[in-house]
């Protein structure tokens, strides 16, 4: 036993132990320890279910909620054997997670890939409802899967022995069967009706009068065809005309808010807007949420492979079934990109690579070439024996079909972003490869009337770098406003938007201020072209080509998102991974591929591009197969029995809403679901079927009521903790734990996070495994532990990920990497916490007795730093001293501190303002300058105090952010290593910036599994600024000013350290000022620069100057100052690191602990920290009457107490005991 948890017994929700938790049993009073201990002799011996069960029965008249801990899974148990009966295998794990869902009646969208069974788990849940009288309606995009479904579901029912009525609009019906369908639809004598999505558009009065349990839509976007087929499927559920109608104006009004708020005015009429406008939202909500309490609705299902949901009215089903579709990403692919240097024609190159790779090919013709020559590419590649068909939106009758029946080994298309080869393909099992018949690029002529919106906002965009100042700002930010519409409007309304701008046709509406920023746009692009400094810059650009033609001057530049867009049909998504691909650029511009490099890594964070010849092509189509083999028998219903469970359903759980986000983003726009007060956002990684919830941070502390020992019983001669859930006070915000009101305000308004805990027992109950992605150090471990605990009764399996920087990749190794929770860390942290808690509230007793006032606190580490402030607050003021400052007629600036002063300061002012200085001595000496290694926490806090001047707390704040945006690596860590990965990074950046010439990639420290504080991506403070202004890289909330110069300061650090050392000249001058030495050490030159071009010298040059030279006093100040300094915050974080107390976690907290209490002051200009007089006072009664408790050196051996327990090397519980101990020595410590 661990620790006692308050309300978490599954069955009574009184208080229990967490060995009883992990045993999946009810607390004591439940079931008393002898049956208990039978109970325990089957654990692990049976399956689990059985297991809880057995616990049901033993329970007898005590059971309570327990029901609810097997209910679930025996009901599944059921839909399982149905399962088993219809296809001769069992319920997949995404599959049970959705059939899970739809037992308890929750409507949800499946964002799944190929091969997960999405269509046969529709019918089998049909027909599982229909047995026990649900009607049941299933939609599909096809009457051909109509009636393959209809024939399909028959069967099954007829093997499971299942009397239920199927009926089916088929294609080619009789008019009897017409009839006899029309007939049983009026009289609703049906139990699963089968229809396509179109027959719900065009006959829905036939429909209307209807009430269906439950809709499973397969192909949520052909059902989004007509945004009214929303409408008609809600009113089939239950929901009334009125009632969507008042859900829409929410939705409008949702959406008005969002786009006032995201407005930068902030004056009056603004904020009474925004008021009202927030309670017209509130309202609003109340009404639907009362309208919709008591509701019987039935249950939608939608699904998709791809889902690309447009418009406002999808989310109707945000507000009345509580979720919303999402979409899945472009940028996740497994595709080995290359490069091919043509050494013959281009046609001859195509149809070389061609037959190396065989077929399912598509080969990508650029732009300006045209249909025309796509045609010539088909003709060549057919007299040479390659089936080869051109595909357009204007030509294509069959030749999908023939490339998917294997008659036509290539297609042959445009690269154009909205071209029908590069986005309207979605074929995991027949696309192998890409080849790209020449760089996809953008020509842009100054005299043409072309004006396509995609080309002008990319070509403005590739153009801002050429600009400095206002222009630059303004071209990026109609950039930013381009790039929002090109993502938001759909295709038809871009190409509108095309054709009238080429023929001076004026949009009305919202549709003519686009055209007003576009046609602003493209007037900029022509305007700068127009100019000579920019046509130069082009020319010396090493990633655009400027081109004379007849026509006039051209434009080039790469088509990066074509390429990722195009080369992505090659890498699809499919029950159990993402499959391998291939793509090769046949480069017939050098300069506009580097381009095309270089813009790719910037969007894809792990895309590595290769020499055609420097791969194994042998290897890579073998790979590509054998991924090709696995998704055909997964779409032939061939492979179920080998191969188990592809797609793993999981629940994600990490600490903060930001984090989560950013997670779920790298996968596409994730389907949400709104749960109690978590958003839970639902993606697919391939391999996993994740939901991501956000815990909040801390759920759980130690109790603050008289409980034993400060909330910690001693049981059986061991220190057990009791833990409840954390309540946040609604009046003053006031944390408290196991409280009935607020300690401070007295409220009992509050909010209790064991909401959360019961939110994510409903989610877990739901998935295969729980995963926790908490912050990677003990404090992240521990509440990893916490939530394990509470949620084990209601799972099959907890494992643990950890991850050190939220980027795709990391994420992507975890969960291929999960782990057992470290108790040796969980243990250190416990012992913490008691300590933290057992210490600050006795010491916090006393202070308030003494003093009179509850608001004040000690800590063990918090006292020890109080000291350090004071002592060096009373050496400061013992420093005075008078100081001369000269400038002498070089310009070099001295500082005398001890110069005798004769008869008074103002006549030895007067004495040097005439005075000349003599150079004694000058020594020169060539030196190497290393580079400082990169940030480690109390480093960073040091450098963003004294250069940036931001306090410790806002620092470690901001840092956290970075980190959770996936911008940094983990924030809180004392190591300087850096990985393989971070070194890449580093070559990468100073290679294409400042030179190859330049990087020196360094390990520093090697030991252990943290790594420094550094960028996980080579994008400088400028270019992460346009990425996100683009919407290319997507933010959970958007960086302020302190955000990007903190950023700013980790990346020139971190490149610094990776770049070789400077080579300066250091010189070492003695002057003689009326016989007063002044010794004078600095660098006076830099002969290589290395890594101060990214971390340039703080100090200024010293003049040179040489032995004997004479140099007159021009001006002289004088100054009575202290010459010791007051701390600044970063100084005092320095020496908690170098003197061995606190910990990365920490360091922040302490300090800004402190400046509450009033302890210490922070002064306005120079940041210095001062100590109060209660500040002092305090200090004084702890060091006089708890001096050992809260000594310097008894902090740091119960820090290296802490290390070994982590380690292994010393029992936590003797720990505890010895505090016990030295507390009992010092105060009013008992058992209550």
């Amino acid at each position: 036993m661990h620790a006692i948890f308050e309300g978490l017994c599954p069955n009574c929700g009184g208080e229990i132990a967490d060995d009883r938790l992990m045993m999946c049993l009810p607390c004591r009073r439940c079931l008393p320890d002898d049956k208990a201990q039978e109970l325990i002799k089957l654990y692990g011996k049976i399956p689990l279910l059985e297991f809880k069960k057995k616990v049901v029965e033993y329970l007898g008249k005590n059971l309570k909620n327990y029901v609810k801990v097997v209910e679930l899974d025996e009901k599944l148990k059921d839909v399982d054997l149905l399962f088993h009966k219809a296809t001769g295998s069992y319920l997949w794990s995404a599959q049970r997670t959705w059939a899970k869902r739809v037992l308890e009646g929750k409507s949800f969208a499946i964002i799944a890939p190929t091969g997960v069974g999405k269509t046969m788990f529709g019918m089998v849940i049909s027909l599982f409802l229909a047995r026990n009288g649900k009607r049941c309606y299933i939609v599909l995009p096809t009457s051909v899967l109509v009636k393959q479904v209809y024939d399909r579901i028959v069967d099954i029912s007829k093997r499971a022995n299942i009397n239920a009525k199927i009926i089916a609009y088929l294609p080619r019906m009789s008019k009897e069967e017409k009839e006899n369908f029309k007939e049983s639809l009026e009289k609703g004598d049906f139990d699963v009706l089968i229809t396509t999505s179109q027959f719900l558009a065009r006959k829905f009065d036939e429909l209307k009068g209807l009430k269906f349990d439950f809709i499973f839509v397969d192909d949520v976007d052909a059902l989004l065809k007509s945004s009214k087929n929303i409408d008609r499927v809600l009113m089939l559920l239950g929901v009334s005309e009125e009632l969507i109608e008042r859900s829409m104006e929410l939705v409008r009004l949702k959406r008005h808010l969002a786009f006032l708020s995201a407005t930068a005015r902030r004056d009056e009429e603004y904020r009474r807007q925004l008021e009202e406008l927030i309670n017209k939202v509130r309202e609003l909500s109340d009404d639907i949420r009362r309208s919709l309490e008591g509701k019987e609705l039935g249950v939608l299902v939608v699904s998709s492979a791809t889902g690309r949901p447009r418009g406002l009215r999808v989310r109707l089903f945000r507000e009345l079934l509580g979720f919303e579709v999402g979409s899945r990403s472009e940028f996740i692919r497994n595709i080995q990109d290359m490069y091919h240097i043509p050494r013959a024609d281009m046609k001859e190159e195509v149809l070389k690579i061609v037959k190396l790779f065989g077929d399912g090919g598509l080969v990508f013709v650029p732009l300006d070439k045209g249909v025309e020559y796509a045609e010539e590419l088909a003709s060549y590649l057919k007299e040479h024996g390659v089936r080869a068909e051109v595909l357009t939106a204007k030509k294509k009758s069959d030749q999908i079909e023939r490339f998917v029946e294997g008659e036509l080994d290539v297609l042959i298309g445009v690269a154009t972003y909205y071209g029908l080869l590069v986005r309207g393909l979605d074929l995991p099992h027949r696309v192998r490869y890409a080849v790209f018949a020449g760089v996809p690029k953008l020509r842009f002529s100054l005299e043409a009337k072309e004006a396509h919106p995609f080309r002008i906002a990319s070509l403005l965009s590739d153009l801002r770098e050429y600009l400095e100042g206002k222009e630059k700002d303004e071209v990026e930010r109609l950039v930013a406003l381009m790039m929002r519409y090109l993502r938001e409007l759909p295709a038809a309304r871009i190409q509108e938007l095309k054709e009238a701008m080429e023929q001076g046709v004026k949009l009305s509406g919202r549709m003519q201020r686009i055209q007003e920023i576009f046609e602003k746009g493209l007037e900029k692009v022509r305007e700068l072209l127009s100019r000579e400094d920019i046509r130069r810059k082009i020319s010396e650009s090493p990633y655009i080509t400027l081109e004379e033609t007849p026509e006039g001057l051209k434009v080039i530049i790469p088509d990066v998102m074509t390429y990722i867009q195009a080369s992505g049909r090659t890498s699809r998504m499919f029950a159990g991974g993402i499959s391998r691909g291939a793509s090769i650029v046949i480069v017939d511009d050098k300069k506009v591929f580097e381009g095309l490099v270089r813009k790719s890594r910037w969007i894809v964070e792990d895309i590595e591009w290769k020499a055609l010849e420097e791969v194994n092509i042998k290897e890579l189509i073998d790979e590509i197969d054998r991924d090709r083999n696995i998704i055909k028998m997964l779409r032939e219903g061939r492979i179920r029995a080998e191969f188990k469970d592809p797609v793993k359903s999981a629940l994600l759980i990490v600490e903060s809403p930001s984090k989560a986000r950013t997670i779920a983003n790298f996968f596409g726009r994730p389907s949400r679901r709104r749960i109690g007060r978590l958003t839970v956002y639902e993606i697919s990684t391939g391999r996993y079927m994740l939901s991501i919830v956000a815990s909040g941070g801390h759920v759980f502390d130690l109790v603050m009521r008289r409980e034993g020992i400060y909330g910690t019983r001693v049981i059986n001669g061991k220190f057990i903790p009791v833990y409840g859930t954390i309540r946040r006070c609604l009046s003053c915000g006031e944390q408290f734990v196991g409280l009935d009101k607020c300690p401070v305000c007295k409220s009992e308004e509050y909010y209790d996070k064991v909401d959360i805990i019961r939110t994510l027992e409903d989610l877990a109950r739901e998935v295969d495994i729980v995963l926790l992605g908490t912050d990677p150090d003990t404090e992240g471990e521990k509440i990893s532990w916490d939530i394990a605990v509470s949620l084990k009764p209601y799972t099959k399996r907890t494992n643990r990920i950890e991850f050190h920087e939220v980027t795709k990749r990391a994420i992507l190794e975890a969960l291929e990497h999960p782990r057992d929770i470290n108790t040796l860390l969980v243990e250190a942290q416990i012992v913490r916490r008691i300590e933290d808690r057992w210490i600050g509230f006795m010491l916090s007793e006393e202070l308030w007795e003494t003093f009179g006032s509850r608001r004040l606190s000690a800590g063990r580490v918090q006292t020890p730093v109080l000291g350090w402030i004071i002592e060096r607050y009373n050496e400061y003021r013992r420093s005075i001293k008078d100081f001369f400052y000269l400038t002498l007629e070089n310009g070099l600036r001295l500082v005398l501190e001890d110069y005798p002063i004769k008869e008074s300061p103002k006549a030895t002012l007067e004495e040097l303002k005439d005075a000349v200085c003599t150079v004694e001595k000058a020594e020169f000496n060539e030196v190497e300058l290393t580079p400082p290694p990169p940030f480690t926490t109390d480093s960073m806090i040091r450098e963003a105090s004294s250069l940036l001047g931001i306090e410790a707390i806002e620092t470690m704040s901001i840092a956290q952010d970075l980190f959770e945006f996936g911008l940094i690596t983990y924030h809180r860590t004392d190591s300087t290593r850096v990985s393989s990965v971070g070194r890449a990074i580093a070559k990468e950046y100073i290679s294409e910036n400042i030179g190859p010439d330049y990087y020196q990639g360094r390990e520093w420290l090697r030991e252990g599994a943290h790594e420094c504080i550094r960028p996980t991506r080579p994008l400088d403070v400028d270019k992460l600024r346009l990425l996100i202004r683009d919407g290319i890289l997507r933010v959970p909330r958007p960086l302020t000013r302190n955000h990007y110069r903190l950023y700013s300061l980790i990346f020139n650090r971190f490149m610094a350290s990776q770049m070789k050392p400077a080579k300066v000249v250091k010189a070492h001058y003695v002057l003689d000022i009326n016989g007063y030495k002044k010794e004078l050490e600095g660098i006076v030159e830099v002969l290589y620069d290395g890594f101060l071009k990214m971390y340039p010298l703080r100090e200024p040059l010293l003049p040179r100057m040489d032995q004997g030279m004479k140099l007159k006093v021009t001006s002289a100040l004088h100054q009575r100052r202290p010459s010791i300094k007051l701390f600044s915050q970063g100084e005092v974080v320095d020496l908690m690191r170098k003197r061995g107390i606190g910990r990365p976690s920490t360091y922040a907290k302490i300090i800004r602990t402190l400046l509450e209490r009033r302890y210490v002051i922070e002064s306005r200009k120079k940041r210095r920290l001062i100590p109060t007089k209660l500040g002092i006072k305090v200090y004084e009664f702890l060091s006089q009457n708890y001096k050992t408790l809260v000594s310097e050196e008894r902090t740091r051996k119960l820090e290296e107490l802490m290390d070994k327990i982590e380690l292994g090397q010393e029992d936590y519980q003797k720990v505890i005991k010895e505090l016990y101990e030295e507390m009992k020595s010092f105060a009013r410590v008992g058992y209550d």
